[in-house]
């Protein structure tokens, strides 16, 4: 077990995470805050991959863009 020092108001967030979770360990409530944070991670690479970049876009624009310019010119 190792110990982390955390000041007065972060530890009585803490507490009252700890209240309203009815959890009984601190380490309980760091577990779950990091398992919070990993599926909002998980999420946002999911949104990055669904959602195309603003380069993407462009280029498929800049593509579409040519194909009609040489429609165009045909």
């Amino acid at each position: 077990m190792k110990t982390i020092a955390v000041d007065e108001i972060t530890w009585k967030k803490l507490k009252k995470l700890r209240e309203k979770l009815g959890v009984r360990s601190y380490d309980e409530i760091i577990d779950k805050l990091i398992e919070v944070w990993q599926k909002q991670e998980l999420n946002q690479s999911i949104v990055d991959l669904i959602q195309p970049s603003e380069k993407s876009s462009d280029l498929v624009s800049y593509i579409l863009d040519r194909k009609a310019m040489k429609r165009e010119n045909q």
